[in-house]
């Protein structure tokens, strides 16, 4: 039932943050990240990439799925707003600014990492344990942020 839950989230997560305006930008999604680096970091095989329109992409593995989006810059401070039942955490140590999202009574989080005109928003669900699924998400965004 745990997993359930997650995954809803997850979904209902991402699916919330691709109503955000789209990104201007030239970098393309599913070029942010490879097969071989998503499996490094969570020490299983996932599918190749899946477009979600022009601003986003899916890896799936058997439980694993790696979810990342792109939107503008602009969009940041709406982006790290808090919300009913949702908790912003500032993270340190990645692009120009990052924050963590939870949400409350629920082990899922969305890391969002903002750099130069964009900001990349990235989901590791299908891991054990939020510190698992935090370091896995930073360890993306900084393959991610090379490729911006």
């Amino acid at each position: 039932m745990e997993a359930s839950a997650r995954r809803w989230g997850a979904l209902a997560a991402f699916g919330l943050l691709s109503t955000l305006p789209q990104a201007v930008s030239a970098a393309e999604p599913c070029k942010l990240l490879t097969v071989q680096e998503i499996a490094q970091v969570l020490g299983a095989s996932v599918s190749p990439p899946t477009p979600l329109g022009t601003t986003g992409c899916l890896w799936s593995g058997s439980a694993q799925r790696v979810n990342i989006a792109l939107r503008p810059a602009k969009a940041w401070a709406s982006i790290t707003m808090p919300g009913p039942g949702i908790t912003k955490t500032s993270v340190s140590g990645l692009g120009e600014a990052a924050s963590i999202s939870s949400m409350d009574n629920q082990n899922f989080l969305t890391l969002s990492v903002k750099q130069g005109a964009n900001v990349i928003i990235l989901t590791v669900s299908g891991v054990n344990g939020t510190e698992r699924q935090r370091s896995a998400e930073e360890a993306l965004a900084r393959l991610a942020l090379g490729r911006l």
